[in-house]
């Protein structure tokens, strides 16, 4: 049997969606279930929308999903290089193959003669086809055209006949000869357009199976015809297919963030958002919904991917990354607390496990990493970095005729002569405290809380104060008395 191979060939005109993370783990999983190969490949071919950033920023995403690749970009193989925009020899070789042996030809129509054809066929009800010339121009009146200032590009010539695709996923889907023209395989500035490239890359780096997207499904028939021209042999198409918003809407911006890299500033992890990706389009034989990334491997059959469309449903996302975080352990639970600090610019210092665990188990209970510092990352800021929130002053330091402020002012004494400031000590300072003076412990607690971070939202009074430590502890109880006084 022949080895499988796969590919990821994203275009790095921005950041990874997670739709091309989907596709990335479709095919990472099958190469690894059947004991093939995975590649990942740059199509980078188009120049004007081309972002060198975003190629270091896939790569990224992808090994922080835990998705590594065989062959390809970074790591090399016997099929490089790995970048469209290295293998232009390469390309234009084969679009001359094309033009020796009539199957391709110059055309040099200006956008404004295109437009008008094509308003014409409008005019008339029709679609509009190119119309290949009777005579096909030369390279000679191809240079001419040139000269002159004409775009020159290279269309192909199409057969004129229906063609099947063979899809695993939407079985055979016909495009008919009056729904085909003569499409363009290199552009006037001489680089190759995506179908050329794509069908020439997948047969020399040995491609068996092409997972990609739904949105290609209705391009592929230019694809087979090319590997026709070539003589290449066909390899098998699985298209995935399209995901969705709640509503029904291609997924976009308008409702949230859609790339992986937006996810892991926000704090997922990755095994959370891996687990959801692979259940969009997907389900398993046995029904479960939650799977490590090896369990996944195990599982995966593109036989059970479905024909409708997917839904991206972030309550459910969330929901997971809410239950992993809860069954992680210590050391997980650091090392991805550690790893959503240094992607994001907040105060919690990264140099102290002590100290990050510490903040953890005071903010138990988090959905996502950024609960942590929405909690506790004031405690880490300067002392008149925050505000504060006038609600909270109201409700808790102001009402009943300033109560909240008489209790700020009968601690700070007490908590400057306070010696054992460790949260268990401190817990039961202020929880004597109020028993002392008949007050519940929130009516000591809250007071404390606003003044020291403009808030009633903190980890425990006992924690919060420990980690802010005595000298900014006092340091925020007396600008926040300065306050009531402005």
């Amino acid at each position: 049997m022949e080895t499988i191979k796969t590919r990821f060939a994203p275009s790095p005109t921005g950041s990874l969606h997670v739709g091309g993370a989907r596709t990335a783990l479709f095919n990472w999983a099958l190469a690894r279930k059947l004991g093939g190969q995975f590649l990942l490949r740059i199509e980078d071919t188009d120049q004007a929308r081309h972002q060198e950033q975003a190629v270091e920023a896939i790569v990224r995403d992808l090994e922080w999903l835990g998705i590594h690749w065989d062959e390809g970009i970074d790591i090399g193989g016997d099929h490089g290089p790995y970048r469209q925009s290295q293998r232009l020899a390469i390309y234009q070789q084969h679009i001359q193959q094309l033009l020796d042996t009539g199957k391709a030809y110059y055309a040099f129509e200006t956008p404004e003669e295109l437009d008008t054809l094509r308003k014409d066929a409008e005019s008339r009800g029709e679609s509009f086809h190119y119309q290949r010339p009777a005579d096909l121009p030369t390279a000679a009146d191809a240079e001419k055209a040139r000269i002159e200032g004409r775009s020159v590009v290279v269309r192909f010539a199409v057969p004129g006949h229906d063609v099947t695709i063979h899809d695993e996923i939407f079985s055979d889907v016909t495009v008919p000869a009056d729904q085909q023209d003569d499409f363009i395989i290199a552009k006037a500035d001489g680089w190759p357009t995506y179908h050329l490239a794509n069908v020439v890359d997948d047969h020399l780096m040995g491609v068996t199976l092409v997972c990609r997207g739904q949105e290609f499904l209705h391009q592929t028939w230019r694809h087979i015809l090319l590997r026709k021209a070539f003589e290449y042999p066909e390899p098998a198409y699985a298209h995935l297919p399209l995901i969705m918003d709640m509503q029904g809407r291609k997924l976009s911006k308008r409702d949230g963030d859609v790339e992986v890299d937006s996810f892991r500033r926000a704090g997922y992890l990755p095994e959370a958002l891996v687990n959801f990706l692979a259940l969009l389009g997907w389900t398993p034989a046995d029904g479960r919904e939650k799977f490590t990334l090896a369990e996944f491997v195990a599982l995966f059959d593109i036989g059970r991917v479905n024909k409708s469309n997917a839904r991206f449903d972030r309550d459910k996302l969330l929901a997971f990354n809410t239950d992993y975080l809860a069954a992680a352990d210590d050391g997980r639970l650091l090392v991805g607390f550690k790893d959503y600090l240094a992607c994001n610019d907040q105060p919690i210092p990264v140099d102290s496990d002590t100290l990050l665990r510490k903040v953890l188990a005071a903010c138990s209970g988090l959905r996502t990493y950024a609960d942590v510092v929405a909690k506790a990352g004031v405690l880490f800021a300067a002392d008149d970095s925050y505000d504060f929130d006038a609600k909270a002053v109201q409700k808790v330091l102001e009402k009943n005729d300033g109560a909240g402020y008489d209790v700020l002012v009968d601690l700070q004494d007490k908590l400057a002569a306070h010696e054992d400031w460790t949260a268990e000590s401190l817990e039961a300072f202020i929880k004597d405290y109020g028993e002392t003076r008949e007050l519940g412990m929130g009516k000591v607690a809250q007071p404390l809380r606003v003044a020291t971070t403009g808030s009633t939202i903190s980890p425990g009074i006992g924690d919060t104060l420990e980690m802010l430590g005595q000298a900014k502890t006092l340091a925020r109880i007396d600008r926040c008395l300065a306050h009531r006084d402005a």
